[in-house]
């Protein structure tokens, strides 16, 4: 597999081209963060923080 290919999409009128390896990092720093908000949220909404 190719890490390095380009991938091309638009987000409104501008074009944007990110390495596929970038992106998979993006997501999965995204989905981390997430992660670590929706537990602190609980725990912080539970009274145990």
């Amino acid at each position: 597999m190719n890490w390095k290919k380009p991938i091309r999409f638009k987000v409104g009128d501008v074009p944007w081209e990110i390495p596929l390896h970038v992106l998979i990092m993006l997501i999965a720093i995204t989905l981390v963060m997430m992660g670590f908000g929706a537990y602190f949220g609980f725990r912080f909404g539970s009274g145990t923080l």
